[in-house]
């Protein structure tokens, strides 16, 4: 079998679901390498420098700035010398960024919902990242004709992309994955100190950083119009937003000292992906209440810790949650509301939808049973497209 040269590009991959994802596909991919050597192009200080790489393989890290100008001139210029020195047979891409005008095959993995969805899914976006996504869009399209392969988590994000992009869908593969290796039950994990059970409170867990898609300011219109009911109900929100994550979140946070509603939304910052299951583990309820994904690991997280979903009555959410989820008008606070009275009081809806999503994330046909799947499917896919056999 001939040996096969990937180079992987993946510095873009630093955060949330997409960092989560990126790291279990590369050490699947590593760990079921034959003939396979990889030269992986990541940022570091995010856990790849980790991933026991397969024999013959190299690494390269990039430690600039993360700004688009920095970014702009990394994959304008050094980007495709670095990949030119290491003569690759092909190019696998985690990232969303492919290169323009190479000679070899190349794969991208779409992972950046703003390519597909209108400014309606995120309205509160401001100029700075208004123009890196406008970049991006213009730079999708200059790499996609060199491009062999676009795979797509979903088949939403299928049938978007090439109606966005006029990309042939028989050059679009949906590639199932799995929920992320370290996320699974824990017997008898110890609750955060903020879980005061013995009050009868019930934890609506909304684990997301701050980003305008992902829409966790919608908690404070959301508490400050209906403060009394949900007290009354004893219900109280977690966040996990960190000021890094956006302008808006000094604001929001500010919001919840401002309209008195600590008792109602606690933020406990970014979580670790074992504080991830303890959180999980100890909620009553996840509501993740973004606007546009392209898979959106969470979902696939919740139902495996057996925790009930509430979700937006969007497309993507419809195939990823199936059953397991409640939905509500995303453009809506009184159906977010009556949507989390809901899960709050109906036991019997909590039970449907945990049972219902055990069943959803093992469907087989939309979820990969392990990471080794999707890694396979990639490797197999460029070892077809160098030997020139048919995808």
């Amino acid at each position: 079998m001939k040996k096969l040269k990937i180079a992987i590009i993946a510095h873009c991959c630093r955060t949330g679901g997409g960092l989560s994802m990126t790291l279990n596909l590369l050490r699947a991919m590593n760990d079921i390498a034959q003939d396979e050597q990889f030269l992986l192009i990541y940022s570091s200080g995010y856990g790849y420098e980790n991933i026991k790489l397969s024999p013959g393989s190299e690494s390269f890290f990039y430690k600039g700035s993360h700004s688009p100008p920095a970014r702009y001139l990394f994959e304008k210029f050094k980007l495709p010398r670095l990949i030119k020195n290491y003569n690759p047979d092909a190019i696998f891409s985690a990232s969303n960024v492919g290169l323009p005008s190479i000679s070899v095959p190349q794969a991208v993995l779409i992972g950046q919902p703003h390519l597909l969805y209108d400014k309606k899914h995120y309205p509160q976006i401001h100029l700075r990242l208004q123009l890196r996504i406008e970049a991006l869009k213009i730079q999708t399209r200059k790499f996609l004709p060199s491009t062999d392969i676009i795979y797509a988590q979903i088949p939403v994000v299928k049938r978007r992309f090439a109606e966005r992009y006029n990309y042939p869908e028989n050059q679009i593969k949906v590639l199932p994955l799995p929920t992320p290796a370290e996320i699974k039950p824990v017997e008898g994990i110890e609750a955060p100190a903020l879980f005061d059970k013995s009050a009868d409170n019930f934890y609506i867990l909304m684990m997301t950083r701050y980003m305008a898609h992902r829409n966790p300011g919608i908690l404070i219109p959301l508490c400050k119009r209906y403060a009394d009911q949900l007290r009354d109900k004893k219900i109280k929100f977690i966040t996990t937003v960190e000021r890094e994550d956006d302008i808006l979140v000094d604001k929001f946070l500010k919001n919840i000292s401002r309209y008195h509603l600590e008792d109602i939304i606690t933020n406990v910052g970014s979580l670790s992906r074992q504080e991830v299951v303890q959180y999980f583990s100890h909620s009553q309820a996840f509501w993740m209440p973004t606007t546009m994904e392209t898979l959106g690991l969470p979902f696939l997280e919740s139902m495996t810790m057996g925790v009930p979903i509430l979700a937006p009555d969007l497309d993507f959410a419809r195939y990823v949650c199936g059953e397991a989820a409640l939905f509500y008008d995303p453009w809506d606070i009184d159906s977010m509301f009556n949507s989390v009275i809901s899960i709050r009081t109906e036991e019997s809806l909590r039970q449907k939808l945990i049972a219902k999503g055990k069943e959803e994330i093992a469907n087989s046909e939309r979820f990969a049973s392990n990471w080794e799947e999707p890694a396979a499917q990639i490797i197999q896919d460029l070892r077809f497209l160098v030997t020139g056999d048919k995808i």
